[in-house]
């Protein structure tokens, strides 16, 4: 109750605070209720240098720190760390993307979840299932699946293409 409260609270004040001058690109702190409807200082609710805080977000861009409770979802690029509950989607990420479900199309750094997908990875992917078309790195997990691997997988079932074999448990890959 307290953390609802408070999230209102700070809509309520960011909502009646007077606008910045129209100079400013990209908004340093975004407070977002569902999707898009959100508010943002200065007022660019689509590119966040900063944070973007919220109950259900989508951004086009965002560098920094992304913190949602239920769903993210970053249109173009995340730099930095987003981190939801539930669904987090991004299009490319530089740093680390957290969620149950994580879903990416080009990776550099760790993606942590239940579930992680993605088409390119250079890092960690460590969760129950992993998944990746081009993997150069580390995945972790029980059931892991790479396409091309460049790197390790470590768990219960690793499936890898163009791995050592293309399945093996406990460890699989290739250099």
């Amino acid at each position: 109750m307290k953390k609802t409260a408070l999230m209102l609270a700070l809509f309520a004040a960011v909502a009646v605070l007077p606008a910045l001058p129209a100079a400013a690109e990209t908004g340093a702190l975004k407070l977002s209720l569902w999707d898009q409807i959100a508010v943002a200082i200065p007022n660019n609710i689509h590119d966040v240098k900063g944070v973007d805080l919220g109950i259900a977000s989508k951004t086009a861009t965002v560098s920094g720190v992304q913190l949602d409770l239920l769903f993210a979802q970053t249109e173009y690029e995340l730099n930095g760390v987003s981190l939801t509950w539930i669904i987090n989607l991004a299009n490319k990420v530089n740093g680390v993307q957290w969620g149950l479900l994580s879903k990416s199309e080009d990776l550099t750094g760790v993606q942590l979840g239940l579930v992680n997908l993605s088409n390119d990875v250079l890092g960690l992917q460590y969760g129950f299932y992993n998944q990746a078309d081009n993997m150069n790195g580390l995945q972790l997990g029980f059931v892991n699946y790479a396409k091309n691997i460049t790197g390790l997988q470590i768990g219960l079932l690793n499936i890898a293409e163009n791995g050592w074999l293309p399945a093996m448990v406990i460890v699989n890959g290739r250099f």
